[in-house]
């Protein structure tokens, strides 16, 4: 069974855009059907993006959740590592992106440099018109 973006997303736990820009930078492979949605494998999708583990059902006890107003640590800290991966990646696009400018620079044929060569004669002689 192929995942659609939003299957996908939701299985590694990342937003949809996140996926579809991994498939537009050719991270992970998929192929889009007749009606436009993305078929993503799912060995290809967790090639690149680890599973979330599913937590099993839990009884029904009461539990102490943290204050609304003041986020769970690990969701912070997820969502700080998931805007870290994107920064980063981001970041390596545009050092290959460096990198081909510089690649195309260094390839490219050098320019002719002006002569600057001086006669060897001193500034007096030159300027009184002595020959050496």
């Amino acid at each position: 069974m192929k995942y659609t973006a939003g299957q996908a997303a939701k299985a590694v736990g990342v937003s949809k855009a996140t996926i579809t820009r991994a498939l537009q930078n050719g991270k992970i492979s998929g192929s889009k059907d007749d009606s436009g949605a993305w078929n993503i494998d799912p060995a290809e999708l967790h090639r690149v993006f680890p599973a979330v583990a599913h937590e099993p059902p839990a009884p029904h006890t009461m539990k102490q959740s943290a204050p609304p107003d003041k986020p769970n640590e690990t969701e912070t800290l997820e969502l700080e590592n998931q805007m870290l991966r994107e920064a980063l990646s981001e970041a390596r696009q545009e050092r290959d992106r460096w990198h081909q400018i510089a690649e195309r620079l260094s390839l490219a044929p050098p320019t002719a440099a002006p002569n600057l060569s001086v006669s060897g004669r001193g500034f007096w002689s030159r300027l009184l018109g002595k020959a050496n």
